[in-house]
């Protein structure tokens, strides 16, 4: 198994994060519409610096060095509530289904549990994105609603799960 590092996104690893997000086979499931450059993408990265709402990181693996092969994140993050989103894309199509995405998840809901004290941590899927719910339910996600009609994109209503995850239903040897 890889060695995993989570580290805060930077200006750095950028150029990378567009070349993923611009690959059609990494973003089947993520609905954007404009393409991805560079320029806008470090003035994102810009902006975002000081939300306290959201909470983006690079996620790198050990293999013959460290390497980047995607992202990791939380949106939404409301402390009031004690909950935030929770997104990861393997954006180096040569390390999908590895157990990369389950090992880093684990960790990262871990550290996010601890690092913000939150409660629960939730996240959407489209209903056809099979391998996601699998890897989702895998580490103690739970269904816990279908939003009918959810998104419009590419001319065609797309339904989604919600998938939430509680502190204290939590174990961070899940599926292992």
């Amino acid at each position: 198994m890889f060695k995993i590092r989570i580290t805060p996104l930077s200006a750095a690893d950028i150029e990378q994060k567009v070349k993923w997000y611009n690959d059609p086979k990494v973003t089947q499931f993520l609905h954007y519409t404009e393409k991805f450059t560079v320029e806008k993408s470090l003035e994102w990265l810009k902006n975002i610096k000081m939300d306290h709402s959201r909470f983006e990181n690079i996620l790198k693996i050990y293999d013959d060095g460290w390497k980047s092969i995607g992202i990791i994140g939380l949106f939404n993050i409301d402390m009031t509530n004690k909950k935030a989103g929770f997104y990861i894309t393997i954006g180096d199509v040569a390390y999908q289904g590895k157990g990369i995405a389950k090992a880093a998840t684990l960790k990262f809901l871990d550290l996010c549990f601890k690092k913000f004290e939150l409660n629960k941590i939730y996240l959407y899927t489209d209903i056809e994105n099979i391998t996601a719910q699998k890897l989702y339910e895998k580490v103690g996600f739970q269904k816990e609603g279908l939003l009918r009609q959810e998104l419009y994109y590419n001319n065609r209503f797309i339904d989604r799960y919600y998938y939430g995850i509680l502190k204290n239903d939590f174990k961070m040897g899940n599926g292992q």
